[in-house]
């Protein structure tokens, strides 16, 4: 009879402290419906999941979100290490001081960042630190019930903006392009969040066989926002005592700095060689491409023909593609509105008034030079201009454009077809090097020719 008294107090004791610490968990939220925040109007919609257990914590993204993107595929990828663990797309974890929670996080867009936040009034509020401890993010999270966003509306509006502004409705009539459709729009009703629906979209658009389709999360920053710090897109440096080394990182925000830095290596007589490092630069606009062959044509060198949805054409037709527009475009915006009201046109590096570098180019490449880089380094080496070492680059060559969707949900899309002046389409080909060598092994081949094997 004691015993069983005992027993029955030790029982009512463990449910008394259940339900403790259901109370307390109840007055601590887990599940916030989340704003990540990097700035310049981008910012993901996603909901995280809060564990604190002995002073540490964990913060999560929905689970299974391999599985949603990808369906069955998703296990396979999980068994050979391509998904992330349990379909989580980002984690934080660290320890949680006081009120504070101090970590890591792995968000795939940016990559591994400090995390320092707390959770007060049913708020998440947290910053997000590079390695300089400098903020490039925030998130900011709200207690809630919700899981999932709703992304039904979006499917007929992203189909609608590839076929009004695609560079030709025959793009869209391949099987690759109806097995897209599909998956986008079962995406679109099982996506749980931008995250997904963002990785999802273009992870699918890959397999097309064309290039230059993404989804991008992007609004008009608040006039109040700082803008944020451009980093370098260009590296100078002197090999050796001939040789001037240039890296260009892209050709989007590289026109200034090219045309501070080209002049100087033309300038001085002692380089006889010159190294133009593009491997990784994935493209750009135009503007900068223009700046930077100015500085290393000679003569007039022709890029070739962009083709839009206005003209009617089948493959490379010459007589027909000679007949478009010569453009000179002052900038990227330029060429673009150019592109959007007209059937094409026709691309020409004019020979330039100013000095140009007339020694030895070599130009470096691998499998992520692309898009604005392509025709460059097409017409740099079937001019003889230059050599090139390296790998054979991306094979994404179109020219594209951004279109708002809805809100802040936008595409950018291919607007206009591109052939070198000699009829090879580039997209989904790429150029050959000259020289074959691994990407990391390019730059070393070269000072190898240079110095004629003497180190």
């Amino acid at each position: 009879m004691h015993t069983n008294t005992k027993m029955k107090r030790l029982v009512l004791h463990s449910v008394l402290i259940l339900l403790f610490n259901f109370a307390v968990a109840q007055k601590n939220p887990s599940h916030f419906k989340s704003e990540i925040d990097f700035g310049n109007g981008t910012a993901f919609s996603t909901f995280l999941d809060v564990t604190i257990a002995k002073d540490q914590f964990t913060i999560t993204s929905p689970k299974n979100a391999d599985v949603r993107i990808f369906g069955g595929k998703a296990k396979l990828g999980r068994m050979l290490g391509k998904s992330p663990k349990k379909g989580i797309i980002i984690t934080i974890s660290g320890q949680q001081k006081n009120d504070s929670l101090f970590g890591d996080s792995n968000i795939p867009m940016v990559g591994k960042l400090k995390f320092k936040g707390i959770i007060k009034d049913e708020t998440l509020s947290a910053a997000l630190l590079n390695e300089d401890g400098i903020a490039i993010g925030t998130i900011r999270g709200i207690s809630s019930t919700e899981n999932k966003i709703d992304y039904s509306y979006l499917y007929p509006m992203l189909l609608k903006t590839v076929q009004d502004n695609i560079y030709s409705p025959a793009a869209l009539q391949t099987q690759a392009w109806k097995k897209f459709e599909n998956d986008i729009k079962k995406l679109s009703t099982t996506a749980h969040d931008d995250i997904e629906m963002y990785f999802g979209f273009n992870i699918l658009a890959q397999q097309l066989p064309f290039s230059h389709l993404s989804l991008t999360i992007a609004q008009e920053a608040t006039d109040n926002e700082e803008t944020a710090i451009t980093p370098k897109s260009v590296v100078f440096e002197e090999k050796n005592s001939t040789t001037a080394y240039l890296q260009i990182k892209n050709f989007s925000n590289s026109t200034p700095e090219l045309a501070a830095t080209l002049p100087q290596i033309v300038a001085n007589p002692n380089y006889k060689n010159l190294i133009i490092d593009l491997r990784n630069n994935p493209g750009g606009g135009i503007e900068a491409a223009f700046e930077f062959a100015k500085h290393i044509t000679d003569s007039d060198m022709e890029v070739g023909y962009f083709l839009t949805n206005k003209l009617q054409y089948t493959g490379y037709q010459p007589e027909l593609f000679k007949t478009l527009p010569e453009l000179q475009p002052k900038g990227t915006k330029d060429f673009t509105d150019e592109l959007k009201a007209s059937p094409g046109v026709k691309l020409i590096f004019k020979k330039p008034t100013n000095p140009v570098f007339t020694g030895n180019i070599y130009v470096l490449t691998n499998g992520k030079t692309g898009s604005t880089c392509e025709p460059i380094v097409y017409a740099l080496k079937n001019s003889k201009r230059a050599t090139i070492v390296g790998e054979k680059t991306a094979g994404a060559m179109l020219a594209a454009s951004p279109f708002v969707v809805s809100g802040k949900y936008m595409l950018i899309l291919p607007i206009a077809d591109f052939y070198t002046y000699d009829g090879i389409r580039l997209d989904r080909v790429g150029v050959n090097p000259d020289i074959e060598v691994k990407s990391e092994e390019a730059l070393n081949k070269v000072l190898e020719i240079i110095t004629g094997g003497k180190s």
